[in-house]
């Protein structure tokens, strides 16, 4: 959720506003993972240089607390010490706190700050990745619709991983530079297109007794894909008789659908990403999104060559909705996001403007 003010704290210590670089303290925290990086970065500008960078197993830690102590023991972290952190947490943040699904901790963003003395904001993980689109460079992109991107048009940014994550930027006068908005429409009901989605739809409700759609624009729902697309009758699938009907792992999906060694799998790849294009194009249209829709998430930029061919553009671009509202979509620029690292970039930014 939002930066808010209640990580401003009022005691804690001001950076010399005359300085033009710091240091800042950068988290990525998972359920399995705690990755922390100290970045130092140049406040007039997107450059920063990593210092150092130490992945920590939350099995091994008992509080976040002792992971952060340990990180700031590091000899090298100790020669630069930060003067504030952001941490992208996959959870929800409530008054700059958030207690982790995955993992037993409370991370609180106010008592860090005023353990160690510099401020200290917690992110939803793809908040995070919402501030770093604005930070990355044109080779950090892949254009799907080449259309102008006009500044400071809102901007969305979505993307398939463990879940379907999804945010808008708006210009913020004050600020004078984006703020991030996050949100749940994923969890929306899906809204499917053509006769095929719409099987999808009825046997994911049978399945679930709902059907949103998260569930079939994810890791888990590429599986389910999969899995309904073997429902289909021998007859229309000839292959379906030389074996029985097999659950796979997205990561074996993916896999087998860019070898092209498995027609399903290329067909539930394909199905998923139309899917996503949709939902994308939707978002688009609910905001205007002239500054560009950003596709993120870890599925998508390991799949660029079923994405080149074509489903997830076509689903954006309605081609069979109403023709005011597929020339607003053919005009909306849209990407796919190919650093890995865009949720760290995105925290880094947030941890700079803790310095003014």
């Amino acid at each position: 959720m939002e930066v808010r003010n209640s990580s401003y704290l009022a005691d804690a210590p001001v950076y010399d506003a005359q300085a033009h670089d710091a240091v800042v303290l950068v988290g990525d925290i998972g359920g399995t993972n705690a990755r922390l990086s100290a970045w130092r970065a140049e406040l007039d500008s997107p450059t920063a240089t990593e210092l150092f960078a130490k992945t920590y197993p939350t099995e091994s830690f008992a509080t976040f607390d002792a992971v952060v102590d340990a990180f700031l023991s590091e000899p090298a972290v100790q020669l630069s010490p930060p003067r504030a952190a952001a941490l992208a947490i996959a959870g929800a943040i409530s008054s700059n706190r958030c207690n982790m699904t995955n993992v037993n901790w409370l991370v609180d963003g106010d008592a860090l700050s005023a353990k160690h003395g510099f401020r200290v904001s917690l992110l939803n993980d793809f908040e995070a990745v919402g501030y770093g689109i604005p930070a990355l460079e044109p080779n950090d992109l892949v254009t799907l619709n080449d259309a102008p991107v006009l500044p400071r048009a809102p901007k969305v940014v979505m993307g398939p991983g463990t879940g379907l994550g999804a945010a808008q930027l708006m210009w913020d006068t004050g600020l004078g530079a984006y703020k991030v908005w996050p949100g749940e429409g994923s969890h929306a009901t899906f809204a499917p297109r053509g006769w095929k989605q719409k099987a999808l739809a009825r046997y994911v409700t049978t399945l679930h007794g709902h059907c949103e759609i998260e569930q079939v624009a994810c890791g888990s729902g590429l599986e389910l894909i999969y899995e309904f697309l073997q429902t289909d009758e021998a007859a229309n699938r000839p292959e379906l008789l030389v074996g029985a009907r097999s659950k796979k792992k997205a990561a074996d999906i993916s896999a087998a659908a860019l070898l092209g060694t498995d027609p399903l799998a290329v067909e539930a790849v394909d199905l998923m990403f139309a899917i996503v294009g949709a939902e994308a194009g939707a978002m688009a249209l609910r905001c205007l999104a002239k500054g560009g829709v950003y596709i993120a998430g870890g599925i998508t930029p390991k799949l660029l060559p079923r994405v080149r061919a074509g489903a997830l553009l076509e689903g954006f671009l309605m081609r069979k909705g109403r023709s005011p509202f597929h020339k607003i979509l053919t005009e909306t620029p849209l990407f796919v996001i190919t650093n890995e690292k865009v949720g760290q970039i995105g925290a880094r930014e947030v941890a700079k403007r803790l310095l003014d």
